[in-house]
């Protein structure tokens, strides 16, 4: 399901492109990807060689990663039985048994079609010529650029002119799989924009919803069931295709710690909506700013916050979709439910505001007093509280019965010190407080498994609150032999300001901040 792009790779046809893609397939396999599609505008205007074509698909079956294929079109510059060529050279000559397979590429901005006629009339040439030489490939389609009415719409009508869901004059399938690419933005849009725009009216959520009622209507009309059923799937998608110039971790662009989070929330919204798979575009590209769309920076290599929320959803999203609500406009919860474990991601898009969370895993009314109370939908009585700091991303993994296993947390401060997540284990887990049938919380634990409400456990105070240049750390910790800490000071932006290791062989710890040239603000201490 959770899927890149192949770009930028050295070679495409004849033209020489100097990409960093085959440098990065080690980092491709440790963001978890499944699968990387090979296609675009540019191997479509050019095809590939069959060097090409096996080199791209060797690499990346090398790091466990399954390949998806586009012929080219290119609006006529090649035929289907170009198409046919290609599929016989790469699945019957070198024996590859490519599954997926994408034709062409976005007709309505690079070829300036605007009808599902003009697509038909080349997606059903080429899908018969293809299947005629390896009847068990899926094909995909129509790759327009957004999500087209005017061409869409036409090709999913059943039985129309244009229906390219139905079989051909050999009972051959068309298209198995519906595509399209997204985009919302070009670089101009605000940080509201990027928190809202997913699920708001006719955003993604509704797009998917639309689509899902016209492939529901073609199977039942073309008696497409099981393996047999249309599906379907976003090829190419991101935060926008170009960012503002000026775009970083504070940004709100492919650069940014939230255009990282707006990645893990388009997958939460194609996971809800049933998509075969969702490619992200891409590993690493672009000579500036704006073109530098990839999840990988091309000048430092540095893995970006969109690396990192890519490989939150993809190493951990199994099973079913989980809902979650919550009760601040800025946080977003989502899961999934398998048999082996609930994944709850939880993300923080406010820029100033920490919260005390419970997450409860079923739809349980959360009493208490955490200012953030989220409730997920996967029907096991249990809860846990934390905390969540501003511009920050929190998995939590548990076991069906509901204990916790696994924290990891992803910070606007571990993206400005290029840091992973913080992964904490928990072995044998951390049990959670149950109600019973519904009744009140008498205690609730948080991730260490301490008793929230007591404080009993780890805690720390920070005086006096407000501070001048001097303050003191005080900390109550279970174990009183561990004494060496690492103590951090951030700004509200998440950069951090100060840090050194200290030693609390007692309860308390002072820190001096007078001969550091830290400004009169507000910091958050870690």
């Amino acid at each position: 399901y959770f899927g890149q792009n192949a770009w930028m790779p050295d070679t495409i046809g004849t033209r020489v492109l100097g990409g960093k893609l085959h440098q990065n397939w080690g980092n491709i396999a440790d963001s978890k990807a499944q699968i990387i599609r090979f296609g675009g505008i540019a191997p479509d205007r050019d095809m590939p060689t069959n060097y090409q074509y096996i080199k791209m698909i060797d690499s990346a079956r090398a790091k466990g990663i399954e390949p998806i294929i586009q012929v080219s079109y290119h609006n006529g510059k090649y035929s289907a039985q170009q198409a046919a060529q290609v599929v016989q050279y790469i699945n019957i000559t070198m024996g590859k048994n490519i599954k997926y397979w994408v034709i062409g590429n976005e007709p309505d901005l690079e070829y300036s079609f605007t009808t599902a006629s003009q697509v038909a009339a080349y997606i059903k040439p080429f899908a018969s010529a293809m299947k005629a030489v390896d009847p068990s490939i899926l094909t995909i389609g129509p790759e327009c650029a957004w999500f087209n009415h005017g061409i869409i719409d036409g090709l999913t009508t059943p039985n129309g002119p244009h229906d390219v869901t139905g079989r051909d004059a050999n009972g051959r399938l068309y298209l198995d799989v519906i595509s399209f690419h997204t985009y919302p933005f070009n670089g101009t849009q605000s940080r509201a924009d990027v928190i809202t725009e997913l699920n708001k009216p006719n955003g993604l959520q509704d797009k998917l919803t639309y689509l899902n009622n016209r492939i529901a209507a073609a199977n039942t009309a073309h008696n497409r069931t099981g393996s047999a059923a249309l599906k379907t799937a976003i090829t190419e998608a991101n935060v926008n295709y170009k960012n503002s110039p000026s775009d970083n971790l504070n940004g709100v662009g492919v650069n940014s710690f939230v255009g990282g989070q707006f990645i893990a929330e388009m997958f939460a919204v194609g996971l809800k909506n049933g998509l075969s798979f969702m490619n992200i575009w891409s590993v690493v590209e672009g000579n500036n700013t704006e073109l530098n769309i990839g999840y990988i920076d091309r000048t430092t290599g540095a893995k970006k916050p969109a690396f990192y929320h890519f490989k939150m959803m993809a190493e951990h999203f199994r099973g079913n979709y989980v809902n979650g609500t919550t009760n601040q406009a800025n946080v977003k919860a989502f899961g999934s439910q398998s048999s082996q474990n609930i994944q709850v991601m939880i993300m923080n898009q406010d820029l100033t505001n920490n919260h005390n969370y419970t997450v409860r895993l079923n739809n349980t009314a959360i009493g208490g007093n955490s200012t953030l109370k989220i409730n997920m939908n996967a029907n096991v009585n249990i809860e846990y509280n934390g905390v969540i700091t501003n511009q920050s991303s929190v998995l939590l993994t548990f076991s069906p019965a509901g204990v916790l296993l696994k924290k990891t947390e992803y910070t606007m401060a571990q993206a400005v010190s290029n840091q992973p997540p913080v992964v904490t284990e928990y072995n044998g887990g951390v049990n959670g407080q149950n109600s019973g049938n519904g009744g009140g919380i008498t205690t609730s634990v948080d991730e260490n498994g301490n008793d929230f409400i007591s404080m009993k456990g780890f805690e720390m105070n920070v005086f006096p609150n407000p501070a001048q240049s001097k303050f003191t750390i005080e900390l109550d910790r279970p174990n009183k032999q561990e004494v060496k800490f690492q103590v951090e000071i951030f700004d509200i932006m998440g950069r951090l300001v100060y840090t050194q290791s200290s030693v609390f062989p007692e309860r308390q710890q002072k820190i001096d901040l007078s001969g550091n040239s830290i400004a009169e603000a507000v910091y958050i201490v870690r």
